[in-house]
């Protein structure tokens, strides 16, 4: 059962991220934006970090950063005999290299969770936190089922004499899987990932209630506070005025945070100036009291022409 709901599960979350913009897209060598970030990776000396040469009969990929204040600002892939991911720190003047980490696949196999893997060396470096690494250290790892490799740090000689026995080393025919078996981390997982689906929809539930309830204890007051206005100044025009004047600056108000987001996007700035925000927001509430100001106006004198012509006819 496992086995049939990861190709499902894996296409949902596939169209998920890509509805949200998070599969990185293939580009080419000629692409601008790539010559930039290959100019930058020319200003670092990768080779002796352990890094191979990128050539043009390598498939690249690119991916956007998660905004201001994430890690990166862009990060390319790299695929051929190795994979790589290279990430890059926006500068006034084009990009800065600030992380990279390659990947070698070795001969043999190994298991985990009922899937079959192999072997790996990862080579990474960093000048910037981009994930848990240490910066401006050589980081040399090891997976797969060699007890004299895992659980220890590998230094760049040990991993290149290593890698170098890979490249003449026939790869070992993938081993079956075992169907038979009861596969207790897989059904583990799909236990907690059913448990976090029904939390997320129990959080999507409660959350629309509760706006809900805000929405209608906040029409509640709108009402009431016209009802008030019209009661104090014994005018039902009075009531309609004060209630058209709340509902602009409400809507005012909605209208000023969608602008200032749209505004925000298009213009591909930070999120993180409050400035901006009260000042769209105050603008957007301005114009919605404004608006409702005048069309309480207008109802106003609607109201008296009606109230006139009944007199009228009554006479």
């Amino acid at each position: 059962m496992w086995r049939r709901l990861v190709p499902v599960l894996a296409f949902a979350g596939g169209l998920m991220m890509a509805n949200g913009g998070l599969i990185p897209k293939q580009v080419a060598f000629s692409d601008p934006q790539v010559e930039s970030l290959l100019k930058a990776v020319e200003q670092v000396d990768r080779t002796s970090l352990g890094f191979t040469q990128i050539t043009t009969n390598m498939v690249l990929t690119l991916e956007p950063g998660a905004g201001s204040g994430g890690p990166y600002d862009v990060m390319l892939h790299v695929y051929s005999d190795t994979s790589r991911t290279i990430a890059f720190r926006k500068t006034g003047s084009g990009y800065r290299w600030i992380s990279e980490q390659e990947t070698y696949t070795g001969p043999k196999w190994y298991k985990i969770a009922g899937d079959t893997f192999r072997e790996s060396i990862t080579i990474e470096y960093q000048t910037e936190k981009v994930d848990g690494i240490p910066t401006n250290e050589l980081y040399i790892r090891y997976t797969g089922n060699d007890t004299n490799l895992t659980h220890r740090a590998l230094g760049l000689a040990e991993a290149r004499d290593i890698l170098e026995k890979w490249r003449v080393t026939p790869v070992e025919p993938e081993p079956e899987a075992n169907a038979e078996g009861f596969d207790l981390i897989g059904v583990f997982a799909l236990c907690l990932l059913l448990v976090l689906l029904g939390l997320g929809l129990l959080v999507l539930i409660a959350g629309a209630a509760c706006m809900g309830a805000a929405s209608m204890m906040l029409a509640a007051g709108i009402l009431s506070a016209s009802l008030v206005v019209g009661i104090l100044r014994r005018s039902f025009s009075a009531g309609f005025r004060a209630l058209f004047i709340q509902v602009g600056a409400l809507a005012g108000f909605v209208a000023g945070v969608g602008a200032t987001a749209c505004i925000i996007w298009a213009a591909k700035t930070g999120w993180d100036s409050s400035m901006r925000w009260i000042i769209g927001i105050a603008l957007g509430a301005l114009i919605g009291t404004l608006y409702g100001w005048c069309l309480g106006l207008v109802w106003g004198r609607i109201a008296q022409a009606l109230t006139r012509r009944v007199e009228n006819q009554r006479k």
